[in-house]
Order: C-alpha cells, then sequence, then structure tokens
C-alpha cells in the first residue's frame, strides 16, 4: 500500500519553516516514501528552500498561478501511489493517524477517509432553493459528506475516475464539497474518523493573506452556484432553485454580480452536469435523506 503526502504552497516560505520538518517526520515514522509539495507559482522563496533544505521532498513547480484545485490536481498528478494524503500547509498529523484511517479502505466502496482537526463529519441539506452544509455531531467514526482538502486521505483510483478537484472552483472554496458529493451520489463512501488527528494551525492563511473578505465572499457565492447547477440533477429541487433564485435576484439586485460570474462558466457546468448525472447511482433526495437521518 503506497502513500504520497501532497502539500499545496502558494508563498508558503514560513510555513514550510514551521511545519515540513515535522509532516517529513510524520512520513518517515509511517514509511511514506513519497512527499510532494506543489507549487502555484510563488513569488517568495518557496521553491528556492524547498529545493535547497528539502532534497527529499518532490517539487512540482507550476508557472501559472491558478488555484488551489489545479495546485492540487498537479501534484496528485505527480503521484504513482495507491492513496493521496492531502495536507495544508500550516497542519501536522499525529504519529498513528494512518493506524486509525487506512482500515476503512478494507471497503472498496470507501473512497475518503477525513481526518479530525476538532470538527465532526459533514452534512448537507436543500433548503429553500439553496443547498446548504454544516456538521454533524458524534465522537464515533461517520459517514460524511465529503472529506477536507486540507486533512483527508484519498483513493486515488477512484480521484482519477472523478477526475479529481473541479478546476471550475479555482482559486479556492467549495472544490473539496463538490468531489465528496460527485462520489457520493456515484455510490462511494466518505468516512470521517476521529480518532486519526491532525493538528491544523488555522494560522493567517494565503486566502486571508491575498484576498479582501468581500473577493472572498464573492467568490464563495459564485462557487455556491455552480455547485448548484453542476450537481443537483432532480427536477424537482433545481426547479425550486429556480424560484428562489428569481426571487434572490429581485430582492437582492447586488446578487447579479454574482450569478454573472457563474453563468459565465455556465457552457462548461452544463457539459460536467451531464457527466454526472449519466454517472449518477443515487439522487440527490436520497443524499439529503441519508445526512437528514444521521
Amino acid at each position: 500500500m503506497k502513500i504520497s503526502i501532497v502539500i499545496p504552497y502558494w508563498n508558503g516560505e514560513e510555513k514550510i519553516k514551521k511545519h515540513l520538518p515535522k509532516v517529513l517526520e510524520f512520513a518517515k515514522a509511517n514509511n511514506i516514501l513519497e512527499v510532494i509539495a506543489s507549487d502555484d507559482a510563488s513569488t517568495d522563496g518557496t521553491v528556492d528552500l524547498l529545493k535547497s533544505q528539502f532534497p527529499q521532498v518532490v517539487v512540482v513547480e507550476r508557472k501559472v498561478n491558478k488555484g488551489f484545485s489545479s495546485n492540487v490536481n498537479t501534484g496528485v498528478s505527480h503521484s504513482s501511489s495507491d492513496f493521496i494524503f492531502l495536507l495544508n500547509s500550516d497542519a501536522e498529523p499525529e504519529k498513528n493517524t494512518l493506524k486509525f484511517a487506512l482500515p476503512h479502505f478494507n471497503n472498496p466502496q470507501v473512497f475518503s477517509v477525513g481526518f479530525n482537526t476538532g470538527g465532526s463529519w459533514a452534512n448537507g441539506y436543500f433548503k429553500d432553493g439553496f443547498f446548504w452544509h454544516g456538521q454533524g455531531r458524534g465522537e464515533e467514526a461517520h459517514q460524511t459528506l465529503w472529506a477536507s482538502g486540507g486533512s483527508s486521505i484519498f483513493r486515488k483510483s477512484i480521484w482519477d475516475e472523478l477526475g479529481g478537484f473541479d478546476t471550475l472552483f479555482d482559486p479556492f472554496y467549495e472544490e473539496d464539497v463538490d468531489l465528496g458529493y460527485r462520489a457520493t451520489k456515484r455510490g462511494y463512501i466518505n468516512i470521517w474518523e476521529p480518532k486519526a488527528l491532525v493538528e491544523h494551525y488555522k494560522e493567517v492563511g494565503v486566502i486571508e493573506a491575498n484576498f479582501s473578505k468581500n473577493k472572498v465572499q464573492k467568490i464563495a457565492e459564485r462557487n455556491h452556484l455552480i455547485f448548484i447547477w453542476k450537481n443537483i440533477t432532480s427536477p424537482k429541487l433545481i426547479a425550486e432553485h429556480h424560484k428562489a433564485l428569481a426571487k434572490m435576484l429581485v430582492t437582492h439586485p447586488k446578487y447579479w454580480n454574482t450569478f454573472l460570474a457563474a453563468a459565465k462558466q455556465l457552457p462548461e457546468i452544463m457539459r460536467k452536469r451531464k457527466i454526472e448525472k449519466k454517472q449518477a447511482k443515487i439522487t440527490d433526495e436520497e443524499i439529503f435523506s441519508l445526512f437528514a437521518q444521521s
């Protein structure tokens, strides 16, 4: 069973100094032979630091900055392992994290196992014409709607089948929700394992350091619409969305900016929507019913 750790960086020099040594200690203790650092066209000393101080790390250099999904996908594409351990640049796994996570993959339908960073498993529901998500409750391993893109392990064969993170969501947000939802709809399983601990230090991140709160909100709202248009194929639910969206555009005129930003991607959204509809094994209603009962 081969595992690759993939860490996406963008101007991550300080985080490398602080966290990467601990990650490499974890890799050595767990006999992980491949750690991949994918750099999204950093303008600081990220690449030079990686190459000079961490020769055991595979450094992948992207020439154009596009965002989280693209960067992670590039890193994963350089792995030939069976499993991909995705880790944020400011996160450190506990030594025995994999001891609790890997047994779940004995079930061939399990796509991902999310680690415990202090939260819980993820749920989702459709209300008032929109998709919403939150956290469940409990201290036992539990099916989750998705696994975090910054602290989870994925079966690479299914990752490749799904095409990894969808770059429609670049530069950030909603890509891991989308991946987990697509996997669930195709009949695969995502698990949250509370005993698999990852310390996420939640320092000032790349997003906060490079984007205003207003810009972050606009991207999040745009990606929310992209997710719905791409993934919700139930005629009933999408009809509810159309009504709610029309009302939103009338009552909140500024929402037109969000709508138009998402609509620019509509041809590609609809192309991918057809793929997901064809590949679906369960319905949207069945997914929401599953998590409503959890």
